[in-house]
This record gives C-alpha cells, structure tokens and sequence, in this order.
C-alpha cells in the first residue's frame, strides 16, 4: 500500500504537532535538563568563586570538575525515573547537538589543562551554551531563547577578551554565571511555563 502524500496544510500541521511535542518532551518539571544543568553550573560556580575569594586558593579551581560529575548523575536519575519519552527527529537532532557540545566543552576543558590556559574554559563554554540555547530556541520556535541566548555569547564574548588581557580570573566568574542565568535557567523556566500552560489547554 502507497503512503499517502500529504497536502501543504497538513505538512504544516504535522510539523507544529511535532515542534509541540519536542517541547514538552525538553520540560520534564523537576527533570528540565535546562533547569539541572543551569543550576549545577550555577551553585559550583559560586562555591567555587567564594572558596577562592575567602581562601585564596587556587585548588577550588577542581571544584569545576564537579559540573560534568552531578550534571550527568543527576541526568541519569530523572531520566530513568520519567522514563524515556517518544523521540521524534526534532528531539533525535537536539539530543545530538547538546552531545556534541557537552563533548566540545570537555575538549576544550582537557586542551585548556594540556597547553595551562585555564582561563579560556569558562569564556569558551559560556559562549558554547548560548549557542547551544539559540540553536534549540530556532528549532522549537521560542524566539526568546535568542535573544536571552545572544546577550549570552556577547557577555562570553567578553570573558575571553578579560582573559586574554589578562585581567583577574575571579572577576569573570559572575559573568559566567549571568551567562548561564541568561542562556540554561530563563530558558528552562520559559519551558516549564509553557508546557504546563500547553497541557493545561489540552486538558480542557
């Protein structure tokens, strides 16, 4: 039997049916990957800048190291405690750019410890997730995730240029946390509203 070929109204409708349930599947309350992992960023960031600030030493610096380690547990246990949600294409291409950009961020972690440029990591993996964000934000139709997520890439922007002037490391510690703020946990909770808010419709 032939597959039927669908009109252009269709096609359009299938598409937003399949961006709607992308959505949803990227909110998972409690388990929003957005959410967890803006947070993990967030709370080891600020450990780490009030360890070296207080103390001022340098070993906090491994406290980053701690990010990959929770972020992935954590991962791991809301996801097998959702269960695994349908995966459409949309979601298949999203999974495998935030792959591909965790990867990155850990080679560059890795060549950055290698060459002792340490200072670079933070500015690069700043600028990495809001891109990361605006590519998810043009593929789910969320332009606020853009326009929170380019502010994200100039402020990381700016880390690599404090850097590589060789301004104080400590100082842009804060702005890799606004960056994060701006490009992991607004967008996380756009999200969370959203869907609950789309769900919330059906319902009715």
């Amino acid at each position: 039997m032939e597959d039927r070929k669908l009109n252009e109204k269709e096609s359009l409708e299938l598409i937003t049916q399949m961006i709607r349930n992308t959505r949803r599947n990227l909110d998972a309350g409690s388990g929003n990957m957005f959410l967890l992992w803006g947070y993990v960023c967030v709370l080891l960031t600020l450990v780490v800048w009030a360890g070296v600030g207080l103390t001022q030493n340098s070993a906090w610096m491994w406290g980053f190291w701690g990010i990959p380690v929770v972020g992935y547990l954590l991962s791991y246990i809301f996801v097998r405690r959702k269960g695994k949600p349908v995966s459409l294409y949309i979601d298949k291409v999203l999974n495998e750019m935030w792959q591909f950009m965790g990867i990155v961020c850990l080679a560059v972690a890795l060549m950055a410890a290698y060459f002792h440029a340490f200072e670079v990591i933070l500015p690069l993996c700043a600028i990495l997730l809001s891109l990361g964000s605006i590519f998810t934000g043009v593929l789910i139709r969320y332009t606020r995730f853009s326009g929170l997520s380019s502010m994200g890439v100039l402020l990381g922007l700016r880390m690599l240029f404090e850097v590589w002037d060789k301004s104080s490391f400590l100082q842009i510690l804060p702005e890799f946390v606004l960056v994060v703020i701006l490009a992991m946990i607004i967008p996380g909770h756009i999200l969370n509203y959203k869907a609950k808010k789309e769900n919330k419709n059906k319902s009715k």
